[in-house]
């Protein structure tokens, strides 16, 4: 019986029919295989079932069980270790999670069911009332215990004032770098406030005002103020003069030459 050209097509495809089908049953298999273990307990991550490893010398343990409970809460969708895109997704997250998240530097699935999850912190600076703490950024970071050195200073103004919060509290990181100095030679900067001018000014446990000038964050008028390193400078070449700044109520910083206003002057 004389074949169709259909027929012996078939006939000619036969071999390789069976293998196709087997390729496509696996893949099937492998297909179904995956979706099992991304349900599967030792392929999910839970959020909710955190341990903190490490943590800044400066941050307490309570503080650092706070901030992971607070980050579980905001990452309440579980992620498959089978799902990149899951993961990537918690990185995104985080950085909303909370002001205390400066940058998120790794998430990397941990087998079975964990996910390392590494964050850089912002460094309190400044605290307003006392336990409010504000980042150099002027994020606020909210009440919690730290042991930094230098101490944050203290805000002293009107706390609902955003800009004010926000110009002292960059003002106060430029000083970190020199408060060692100065506690050297003792000038002991303890608050940080707003003058009338809107200039920024320091008050020392000696109720001693320095008058900083503006911060870098004010681009448009921070370049008619001195260099931090030179007001500094100033400051010193007033201490020749008045060691430990007794008698002296106020010293002006920013300008080329300090000014030394003493008390009952």
């Amino acid at each position: 019986m004389q074949q169709t050209p259909g027929e012996r097509f078939v006939e000619r495809a036969k071999p390789a029919i069976l293998p196709v089908l087997v390729v496509i049953g696996v893949a099937l298999l492998v297909v179904h295989a995956r979706q099992r273990l991304a349900g599967s307990a030792r392929f999910t991550v839970d959020p909710t079932a955190w341990e903190v490893r490490s943590r800044p010398d400066w941050l307490s343990e309570d503080l650092a069980a706070a901030l992971a409970h607070r980050i579980s809460m905001g990452l309440a969708d579980r992620s498959s270790l089978l799902d990149g895109d899951g993961l990537d997704r918690w990185a995104d997250d985080l950085l909303e999670v909370s002001h205390w998240i400066e940058s998120v530097e790794h998430v990397e699935p941990r087998f079975p069911g964990q996910a390392d999850v590494r964050l850089r912190l912002r460094r309190p600076v400044m605290s307003v009332e006392g336990d409010i703490l504000l980042s150099a950024s002027g994020h606020v970071l909210g009440p919690g215990a730290v042991s930094i050195q230098p101490e944050p200073l203290l805000f002293e103004g009107a706390h609902f004032d955003e800009e004010a919060l926000r110009e002292t509290a960059a003002a106060a990181a430029e000083l970190v770098p020199f408060r060692a100095e100065l506690d050297a030679l003792g000038v002991h900067v303890e608050r940080v406030g707003i003058d009338r001018d809107d200039t920024v000014i320091f008050r020392t446990d000696r109720d001693v005002v320095l008058s900083w000038g503006r911060s870098a964050r004010e681009s448009g008028r921070s370049y008619l103020d001195l260099p931090f390193r030179s007001r500094i400078d100033n400051l010193k070449m007033v201490l020749v003069d008045f060691p430990g700044l007794a008698g002296v109520e106020r010293v002006q910083l920013w300008t080329d030459k300090p000014v030394v206003h003493t008390r009952g002057g």
